[in-house]
């Protein structure tokens, strides 16, 4: 895989790969989700192990938490 494609080239290749946009208030703040199927990873997976090592990051102090953020 060619990892110095430039963003027109990608718009290329994935352009008829679904997209699906989805908005998320997390502790007051809305974040907009844009997810573009592209590969055939889990997002189940992927969402597990971002939640898994933000909690224990949280949990070791190596990131703000909402209380001291």
């Amino acid at each position: 895989m060619n990892k110095n494609r430039t963003m027109q080239e990608m718009d290329e290749q994935f352009k008829d790969c679904p997209v699906r946009t989805n908005t998320y208030e997390v502790d007051g703040v809305k974040h907009t989700v844009v997810s573009h199927f592209v590969g055939n990873r889990n997002i189940n997976d992927v969402m597990f192990n971002y939640a898994y090592n933000r909690i224990l990051n949280e949990m070791l102090h190596q990131v703000p938490t909402p209380a001291t953020a």
